[in-house]
């Protein structure tokens, strides 16, 4: 049996029953991810993200008595947030603007394919990022997503230089195995 699975079974268990403890380890390990999947999703829509976050967050929280552990716990998290994203797009009228088919335009954009693939790039990258120590989450977001020097990252961490290049090199290794494992560290 997947540890893995039976921890994040066991967390679901016990923040559904209401243990403060769980609740906060949930919270701990998933809102940020959680986010920034929903922010990709809305395009970079701050406002409509924080709200569609909260959503999915209280969705998940009352849902979490039905959590199986089929599959990981981020997973299911997305799963919820992509029902609540094409809730959004079709209150509002709205639709993610489709790909153009023909790929010889030069300005087209990517073919609906390629971002299919790109979506699905994503999302394993914010489940592995989920599943990693939290100092190198933050390590790894700082320095390859927001684009900050090692001594950023040092002063994020209240770490010195060289335990920031370490730490940085130790979680940059971890994300690969982790990717190259499916997202599971």
């Amino acid at each position: 049996m997947n540890t893995e699975l039976e921890a994040e079974r066991t967390l679901a268990r016990k923040a559904a029953a209401g243990d403060p403890q769980a609740l906060q380890d949930f919270f701990d390990r998933y809102a940020d991810p959680l986010y920034a999947f929903i922010h990709h999703q809305l395009d970079g829509d701050a406002a409509d993200a924080e709200d569609l976050w909260q959503e999915t967050l209280l969705a998940a929280v009352r849902s979490l008595g039905s959590y199986r552990g089929e599959s990981r716990l981020f997973t299911w998290l997305c799963a919820l947030a992509r029902f609540k994203v094409a809730d959004f797009y079709r209150q509002r009228g709205r639709r993610p603007q489709p790909a153009p088919l023909d790929e010889e335009t030069p300005d087209a954009g990517p073919h609906p394919e390629a971002a299919a693939v790109r979506g699905e790039t994503l999302a394993r990258v914010v489940e592995t990022l989920a599943g990693l120590p939290p100092d190198y989450r933050t390590a790894l977001v700082a320095r390859y997503a927001e684009g900050r020097s090692v001594a950023d990252v040092a002063r994020v961490l209240d770490r010195s230089y060289k335990a920031a290049e370490s730490l940085l090199a130790r979680a940059k290794s971890a994300f690969q195995q982790a990717f190259t494992a499916g997202g599971k560290p």
